[in-house]
């Protein structure tokens, strides 16, 4: 593969890396983000942070990367059905941008399941 087009691969895990990181900064500007109805908010917060973290380790060490990619993309959906949805719904056009966002970044987490991952051991 041309070491070129190659980059585009880092250039859509490394940023995940500083989602991740972004997570356990100042909580006031993550928590609104939370839906109220879940309990816990703090927590969501620093689990998402971490599973992110965890999805670049995981692509940098080339094992479970697939199977990484795969949870990645359907907790960007999630996050698409459980916040933006009713946001959007309440009249919110952040949330449509925001929608728009993670349902391209979901595909293209399939899309890297597909092309790039190495380690197929849960996910042939």
């Amino acid at each position: 593969m041309n070491p070129i087009l190659n980059l585009g691969k880092w250039f859509f895990v490394l940023p995940f890396l500083a989602f991740g990181l972004l997570h356990f900064g100042p909580l006031e500007f993550s928590l609104p983000y939370v839906p109220k109805y879940l309990p816990f908010p703090a927590f969501w917060v620093y689990f998402v942070g971490i599973c992110f973290m965890l999805f670049v380790l995981s692509a940098v060490l080339k094992k479970y990367d697939k199977l990484a990619a795969v949870l990645l993309a359907l907790s960007l959906f999630l996050f698409v059905i459980l916040v933006h949805v009713p946001a959007a719904s309440a009249g919110d056009f952040k949330a449509v941008i925001g929608s728009i966002r993670d349902i391209c970044m979901g595909g293209a987490a399939l899309m890297y399941a597909n092309a790039f991952a190495k380690d197929k051991t849960w996910i042939g």
